[in-house]
């Protein structure tokens, strides 16, 4: 699998930056995790929408589906064009507003993602954890040739999460607040201290740090946590 990080911003894009996104492949097959702002941009750095068909959104938070509702006019473009392009799947939790944006006849539809369903992406397996958030969001794991991914989306600190990441090959995990702010708990994020217990408990063969701070460099960030940061357009291969 080669997975490029698409984007490593949280709720506030740094300058030039992105939203947390990453782009999942094993030979042609492709699955974008999260389309919040910025991220469209990047994408067409790597590769064409047109050769993305499928598309996860972990929640219903703008800095995670922002740009997905531009890429519904992207897809529209391309079949007004008569491009060889399919209709474009997005998969993301129960939610009215995602669903009737994302979803227009021939162009694009949306379907639901719970705990119970295993999504099969050609060789790509992907398989959904409720986190700890403010609203309905599941961290995801990415499963192919007995390698794993596991981007942990938005949650507070979780022995849950940590159960089913335990020791996967990549690891990617929030973290949104710098220790002096105190606990991520409160917002249901991680600040640095917890973050960098996380992985520690996971043990991960390789971690990035996503969803940063808009505040305090990457230095800063690193130094706290331990761990490294992710960049964008950074490629992992496992």
């Amino acid at each position: 699998m080669k997975v490029t990080i698409l984007g490593t911003s949280g709720g506030y894009v740094r300058c030039g930056g992105a939203n947390t996104s990453l782009l999942i492949e094993n030979a042609s097959d492709k699955v974008v995790i999260d389309m919040g702002a910025g991220v469209l941009s990047n994408l067409e750095r790597v590769c064409s929408l047109d050769s993305i068909n499928n598309i996860v959104l972990t929640h219903s938070h703008s800095d995670h589906y922002s740009d997905a509702l531009v890429s519904v006019y992207g897809r529209l473009i391309s079949k007004q064009l008569k491009r060889d392009v399919t209709d474009l799947s997005f998969y993301g939790p129960k939610d009215s507003f995602l669903c009737e944006k994302l979803s227009l006849e021939n162009v694009t539809n949306y379907n639901e993602i719970n705990q119970n369903i295993v999504l099969k992406i050609g060789s790509l397996s992907l398989t959904f954890y409720k986190t700890i958030h403010l609203v309905e969001c599941y961290a995801v794991k990415c499963e192919c040739g007995g390698k794993s991914i596991f981007y942990t989306s938005d949650t507070s600190y979780s022995e849950d999460l940590i159960k089913v990441a335990k020791n996967c090959d990549l690891l990617l995990v929030e973290c949104s607040i710098l220790k002096k702010f105190g606990s991520g708990n409160r917002i249901g994020h991680m600040n640095t201290e917890e973050c960098s217990t996380f992985i520690k408990c996971v043990n991960s063969k390789i971690t990035r740090l996503v969803h940063l701070p808009c505040y305090g460099s990457l230095e800063e960030i690193e130094k706290e946590c331990g761990f490294n940061v992710a960049k964008d357009l950074e490629v992992i291969e496992l």
